[in-house]
């Protein structure tokens, strides 16, 4: 087993040196010019996860890398290039034909609910067709869970809470009141009913104060352009509150229409089960320890999820499907972790259940989120890792980025681990304008991205 983390970097950069040397498959981006990502606001949608530690990884020392100069002749830099250019460009159709699918088959796959269960039986089977042993990885999430449903229907809408809002349950015959305007609110008030109100113009603390002070017992929130969206009060609320996207808004507006609707709104915490879909394939050396290459198949809710994560599983499994029949001395362990929307669950369970020794033998952890949609590939994590894969992909004419970090309060599924001293290597983009929103579609996502970050993750 490999316990320190100096040797595993120094193992790392050795396999490193022998890719810019031109031994190993290399990958070339062509560039796509997408807009700025969009900054996080109280009443927009959240970019990534929240995360429950600090997504900058902390940095590690390393041993000095210099690589040795190699001449090679002009004809063959030509034909390695040509031929690394196929690969890449194969690689980006498989990760966008799978992507595709994944879509259309398992789209949402909201936290902790059967589409997510779906998802994971759907990963399961993929893996065990391309001939790893796979076994799922249940474990239990306490969640907050928003909901409304209306009478003698079995269906439930999904929604968020409107963060300072109360706890609990409330149930009302439903009451359209506009934006929630002076003139939106009935002159005989709204004794017990359920306020349905339209997000925009004013704040949430003056929505929900006045229909509380007109007898509103509950509120339901629809947003005023596509897709779902999260909320807060300025102040703590009386009655519970939560926001729904707005298709599910305009149906709940059509269903008064036609007549009398009692509904239901709920916030609570609850127990609900998830799972991680883990893939393996033993390495030829028993002590050659552990490389790790994960990515959350997860989605918030009511979303098709295509970037955020459909990209990184589908890169994660066209990387399985590469490597298959390749032999290496360290097992590869390929994950596709449940519950990271709702706070990083499934990593943050992996990790838990690792003993020092375990994590002593992970050589890395490479994570694939939201990479495809942006300026180029980019990469995150170890500082000597990084800096190995800017080196190496510079001398393949690969273009990526580094990125500093997610921000504060942000990361995704690589932080667990590198909480607990792995290596990590995180893959993304920059463009998260449309995750989270109705927005995050196949039509958005840049094939060659996936297709760098697979090539790039074949050659580290």
């Amino acid at each position: 087993m490999l316990g320190d983390t100096n040797v595993r970097v120094s193992v790392l950069l050795t396999l490193l040196f022998l890719l810019a040397c031109g031994t190993g498959p290399r990958a070339d981006t062509v560039p796509s010019a997408t807009a700025a990502p969009a900054a996080g606001a109280v009443e927009t949608v959240q970019q990534m996860s929240p995360a429950a530690t600090s997504g900058q990884p902390t940095a590690t020392a390393a041993p000095a890398f210099t690589p040795t100069p190699v001449n090679l002749s002009p004809t063959t830099v030509a034909a390695e290039s040509a031929s690394e250019d196929a690969a890449s460009s194969r690689l980006a159709l498989e990760a966008f034909d799978f992507l595709e699918i994944f879509t259309r088959e398992v789209s949402p796959r909201e936290s902790t609910t059967e589409e997510e269960r779906a998802a994971a039986e759907f990963l399961r089977q993929r893996f065990e067709a391309l001939g790893y042993d796979v076994r799922l990885q249940p474990f239990e999430v306490e969640t907050e869970r928003a909901r409304v449903s209306l009478a003698g229907e079995d269906e439930s809408i999904p929604g968020f809470r409107l963060s300072r809002s109360p706890y609990g349950e409330a149930s009302g015959l439903l009451v359209d009141v506009g934006g929630a305007f002076v003139e939106d609110i009935p002159g005989e008030g709204i004794a017990g009913k359920i306020a349905l109100i339209e997000r925009g113009s004013i704040p949430f603390e003056e929505k929900i104060a006045r229909v509380t002070a007109a007898g509103a017992v509950g509120a339901i929130v629809y947003n005023n352009a596509a897709g779902p969206f999260r909320g807060t009060l300025a102040t703590d609320g009386s009655i519970p509150a939560v926001s729904v996207p707005r298709a599910a808004g305009e149906s709940l507006l059509a269903r008064i229409s036609q007549g009398s609707v009692r509904a239901t709104v709920s916030v609570a915490y609850v127990l609900a089960d998830s799972a991680n879909v883990v893939a393996e394939r033993p390495g030829s050396d028993p002590d050659g320890g552990l490389v790790i290459l994960g990515g959350h198949y997860d989605t918030v809710p009511g979303v098709p999820g295509a970037n955020d994560n459909g990209s990184g599983i589908a890169t994660l499994v066209t990387i399985a499907s590469e490597v298959g029949d390749r032999s290496y001395p360290f097992t590869l362990r390929f994950i596709g972790f449940g519950a990271e929307e709702t706070g990083l669950y499934g990593s943050r369970f992996h990790v838990e259940l690792l003993s020092e020794d375990d994590l002593d033998g992970i050589l890395a952890m490479f994570n694939f989120d939201a990479l495809g949609s942006g300026r180029a590939a980019g990469v995150l994590g170890d500082p000597a890792l990084v800096q190995s894969a800017l080196d190496v992909a510079a001398a393949s004419g690969v273009d990526v980025e580094e990125h500093r970090s997610l921000g504060a309060g942000w990361s995704s599924d690589h932080a667990p681990f590198d909480n607990a001293g792995v290596p990590v290597l995180f893959f993304l983009s920059d463009d998260f304008s449309r995750i989270h929103t109705q927005e995050d579609r196949m039509e958005f996502v840049q094939p060659e991205l996936l297709g760098d970050a697979a090539a790039m993750a074949i050659g580290l």
